[in-house]
């Protein structure tokens, strides 16, 4: 008997994002069927779709080098499982960049937690000599972790003696915590400008 060629394959996105094509449904195949499936927020779809788009030849692989910066974290491990075996140089390094973006981030995070004086001098150096708006991102999320009362002392030191990008994240600090009174007082010595949201 021959095998009937329109009935959908499992890795094939059926429009509308279901999983079984109803009778009479239109199934998208190929690439841009792999693209429809990874708009789709089932994260099982995702994950098929992204082992389908090497089938793809350049285009699919570009197509997974994306997931790696997917909001999910499921799917950002699988797009890295995919490519850890892939042998062009410019793959590999793509890897190495996003390990070591992983690796950084999961270090401000423990240093950060920790809150000591030597974890709060790392992260504000490396806003003064990492410029780039990732770091400066990192920076900011990481400090908001910090909740020790040594670590605190640390950042308001960084208020007031620190250079203007450290007093800005500093007094960005403060304001999430709600600390007027410090804002006040870093205003009112000059450290910083008048924060947004608070008056002398």
């Amino acid at each position: 008997m021959k095998e009937n060629t329109n009935r959908p394959r499992v890795y094939d996105a059926v429009i509308g994002g279901q999983q079984k094509a109803p009778p009479g449904a239109v199934v998208l195949g190929g690439l841009e069927g792999v693209k429809r499936r990874l708009a789709n927020p089932v994260i099982e779809q995702k994950i098929a779709a992204l082992e389908e788009a090497l089938k793809y030849g350049d285009a699919g692989l570009e197509l997974v080098i994306w997931a790696l910066d997917d909001k999910l974290w499921k799917v950002r491990q699988a797009a890295y499982s995919l490519l850890a075996s892939r042998p062009e140089p410019l793959v590999q390094e793509i890897l190495q960049e996003y390990s070591n973006k992983i690796d950084r981030y999961d270090a401000f995070v423990a240093m950060a937690r920790a809150g000591g004086v030597s974890d709060v001098d790392t992260l504000m150096d490396n806003l003064e000599y990492d410029r780039n708006s990732a770091t400066c991102k990192l920076v900011d999320y990481t400090l908001g972790l910090v909740d020790t009362r040594e670590g605190k002392d640390r950042i308001r030191h960084y208020l007031f003696n620190g250079t203007q990008i450290q007093r800005n994240y500093a007094a960005l600090y403060f304001k999430r915590r709600g600390a007027k009174d410090i804002l006040r007082e870093a205003v009112n010595q000059g450290c910083i400008d008048r924060v947004q949201g608070f008056s002398k």
